[in-house]
């Protein structure tokens, strides 16, 4: 695996090779659609679970090409809608990280909450609700229910580090969640890259293939945080040229990675 800095090395080359261009305009292209699609009322949701996998192989597709100093077209946006095989891996692997991303958050959410306030104080909450609930069925008595327990403020307010409470956030929630970003990657630019293999096939193969290079591609991630910073002093302007640069980084280490 080649550095990550000649990975951006080589990115910046192949933009500057008449290639910024085109690479700004399918980033505004992509963004404005998605955008707009989840933008419809109603639909619009349903409309990013249903399209959000297809776009993102195309995505990954246009800047594959980009990566390998190939012709490259607007059109190649939409790759995934011109071929039915990887329209519906994308969709199968979108709903599939959907499944897996969903869940995990909620239970370390869940776990993180029962660490920082604790069993006893959850049980005291549940209490008291019970106790309300029985008040309200022996009297009849119409009222509305308290949207918290005060002892679990007091007690987080009270008893509680703010510094172990993030500290918990980042052990319980936040590393797992990167973890499985990180494993999952590469499944679009999987699918752009083999248009005939299946959602599931390409789920399997990204977790395979990232399985010893998590933290490589994390520390890619990472160095562009200087620029992000100083894109939103530009008030987000300077983001119509970094995500091109950011993807095409990211092409060249998906065909470095394979």
């Amino acid at each position: 695996m080649i550095s990550n800095s000649q990975l951006r090395s080589e990115a910046r080359i192949s933009l500057g090779n008449g290639k910024w261009g085109i690479a700004i305009g399918g980033f505004l292209i992509y963004f404005i659609i998605t955008q707009a699609i989840g933008l419809i009322p109603i639909i619009g949701p349903i409309g990013n679970i249903l399209l959000g996998g297809p776009f993102a192989v195309g995505l990954m597709y246009f800047y594959l090409k980009i990566s390998r100093d190939e012709q490259v077209e607007i059109e190649d946006l939409f790759l995934a809608f011109k071929n039915k095989n990887q329209f519906l891996a994308s969709l199968v692997a979108f709903l599939l990280i959907i499944a897996l991303v969903v869940p995990t958050l909620i239970v370390s959410l869940i776990i993180w909450i029962f660490l920082i306030i604790g069993k006893d104080t959850i049980e005291k909450f549940f209490e008291s609700i019970g106790e309300f609930t029985g008040n309200l069925n022996a009297f009849n008595i119409q009222t509305e229910l308290p949207l918290y327990e005060p002892n679990v403020i007091d007690s987080i307010s009270n008893d509680q580090n703010w510094m172990v409470i993030i500290l918990g956030f980042i052990l319980v929630v936040l590393i797992p969640m990167i973890y499985i970003s990180l494993s999952l990657s590469q499944i679009f630019f999987i699918i752009a890259d083999d248009e005939n293999i299946s959602g599931l096939e390409a789920f399997k193969k990204s977790w395979i293939l990232m399985k010893n290079q998590k933290l490589n591609l994390f520390l890619l991630q990472l160095s562009f945080i200087g620029w992000v910073f100083l894109s939103i002093l530009t008030i987000f302007i300077g983001f119509i040229f970094l995500n091109p640069y950011i993807y095409t980084s990211y092409a060249k280490f998906f065909d470095n990675l394979k």
